[in-house]
């Protein structure tokens, strides 16, 4: 069994944080402060195509997948961070994980996106891989076994006066993504957050940056543009752990790039993709090779 000394963080900083919907290093994200009132619309701060808003949509499709149809791995690292009501946050686990997205033009300006969303839980100070492994709740001391987040969802992103809207293909729920976009030296730079609707399933709050090239953002011939990120997710614990309903909330924290390929990816991490989704290798195909 697995056990471990979890890292502890300021509690009410962080919980405070938590409960107005910002989180460390994520506050900067949100149109509603500071940063964008000052900045937004300011010439030192945009290029020209950041003004029109049919091409920063263009370069959000670029940026999250590839608009020839095929997949984008997103890989990342992170850590899995609980928020508990009556006692310190705790690393509960690092995290290694792929977003793999395939972009389909539907015409009439809709774009669906295919998601394919793969994670491992991983001990935060050895790193090893704990799929399958025992680990004790720390709020019930209950024993259970670790499993790999599994998830995927397909879901149809366009453009109108709210801005850019994602709308899941089953549920119908909508979010709408608030977008800045900046420029700063040799980097473009979108920061962002989906509002999403109350009673939406999880997450619960969504933010995000991506970095690009200034350069080859400016240049709309290509069909996809090379982005790294960082990303923190707002969501219930996974039900694997059967955590107490009160006892708090989880905290992803990713940052990582837009891969080339699937094959691209950590050997151990492909390992236990196709272990856990064998139906993977039938969905990436040949989009997985360079």
């Amino acid at each position: 069994m697995t056990e471990f000394d979890t890292t502890s963080m300021n509690r009410r900083g962080l919980l405070g944080a938590a409960g107005l919907g910002l989180l460390p290093g994520i506050a900067g994200f949100l149109p509603e402060t500071g940063f964008a009132a000052d900045f937004e619309d300011s010439p030192d701060l945009k290029d020209p195509w950041m003004l029109d808003p049919q091409k920063t949509f263009h370069n959000f499709l670029r940026s999250m997948g590839d608009l020839s149809g095929r997949i984008s791995p997103q890989w990342w690292r992170g850590a899995y961070l609980a928020i508990y009501e009556d006692r310190h946050p705790e690393l509960l686990f690092r995290l290694e994980g792929c977003e793999m997205k395939r972009i389909v033009d539907l015409g009439g300006g809709e774009y669906q996106f295919q998601y394919r969303i793969f994670t491992l839980f991983k001990d935060p100070i050895t790193n090893e891989v704990l799929s399958g492994k025992l680990w004790r709740n720390p709020i019930t001391g209950e024993e259970l076994t670790i499993q790999p987040n599994i998830s995927g969802a397909q879901r149809v992103v366009f453009h109108d006066e709210r801005g850019v809207v994602e709308r899941d293909e089953n549920s119908g729920f909508e979010a709408v993504i608030h977008l800045l976009w900046t420029a700063q030296g040799d980097y473009a730079m979108h920061n962002g957050y989906k509002d999403r609707p109350e009673g939406r399933p999880i997450p619960m709050k969504e933010f995000a940056t991506g970095f690009l090239s200034r350069a080859a953002a400016a240049d709309f011939a290509a069909p996809r543009l090379e982005t790294r990120f960082n990303s923190t997710f707002v969501a219930p614990f996974q039900s694997w752990m059967q955590m107490p309903a009160d006892a708090g909330i989880a905290v992803w924290h990713a940052s990582g790039h837009k891969a080339r390929d699937v094959e691209s990816l950590p050997p151990e991490y492909l390992e236990q993709l196709h272990h856990y989704r064998p139906e993977m290798k039938e969905w990436i195909g040949e989009d997985g090779k360079a």
